[in-house]
């Protein structure tokens, strides 16, 4: 297959046995006493920084962070072996399975015209996942930066009880409107509620996505445009 190679795969087996030691018996004392629940945190952390790296383009620093996060996986993954939960071949099958099942327009008979309509398969799927399973509809965990996490709900429930979300015309006049009138209102010096800006966010970023962008990434490249702060 093109682009696999023993090399790369001895590579990843070389990260697991440096774990095994960490672990072993005359390994690291810190390694030696983690659990899934202590270590979880880090995940969270290194994700956050393998995405800053990629945010900046900087190739060299987002290798080296997401290193960070694939030994940090690995080991939750690893805790999980030793106490007989699951293992990691157990892992890569579960994820395979669901990307192909993900993927009916690559590895099945759909056609799709756009990523939109990708996105709004995927959602389906995943909700028709769920229903068979008799599992309730994943959350979104609230620990997640506010714009993206209004994304990920917006994205979510214009699949579902509100598809008024995914008229983009409707969508940019509500948005003008309610602009306008908090334009007046900070204007005239009324007292405004928080809510009203939070509405407004919440609208920026649907109409973002419905033009194919996140508004987390937008706010990203856009403080990036200011240049590093001065001291």
């Amino acid at each position: 297959m093109p682009g696999i190679d023993n090399d790369r795969w001895g590579k990843v087996r070389r990260i697991w046995e440096i774990i095994d030691r960490l672990r072993g018996e005359g390994g690291c004392p810190w390694d030696r006493k983690q659990t899934p629940e202590t270590v979880q945190t880090y995940l969270i952390e290194e994700a956050h920084e393998a995405a800053s790296a990629v945010r900046a383009g900087d190739v060299r620093e987002a290798a080296e962070e997401l290193g960070d996060l694939l030994f940090m996986v690995l080991f939750l993954i690893h805790l999980y072996e030793e106490q007989n939960d699951f293992r990691l071949g157990e892992v890569c099958d579960l994820i395979g399975e669901k990307m192909v099942r993900r993927h009916p327009h690559v590895f099945g008979d759909t056609t799709v015209h756009s990523a939109r309509e990708v996105r709004d398969n995927w959602e389906k799927i995943k909700a028709g996942e769920k229903a068979a399973a008799g599992k309730a509809s994943s959350t979104i965990p609230e620990s997640l930066p506010a714009l993206m996490r209004a994304y990920r709900m917006i994205s979510r429930q214009s699949q579902g009880e509100y598809p008024q979300w995914n008229n983009l015309e409707d969508r940019a006049e509500e948005f003008g409107r309610k602009s306008r009138d908090l334009g007046n209102q900070l204007s005239n010096g009324a007292p405004v509620d928080s809510s009203l800006f939070g509405e407004l966010l919440a609208g920026l970023v649907n109409l973002a996505r419905l033009e194919g962008y996140r508004a987390e990434d937008c706010l990203h490249d856009w403080l990036r445009s200011l240049g590093p702060p001065t001291p």
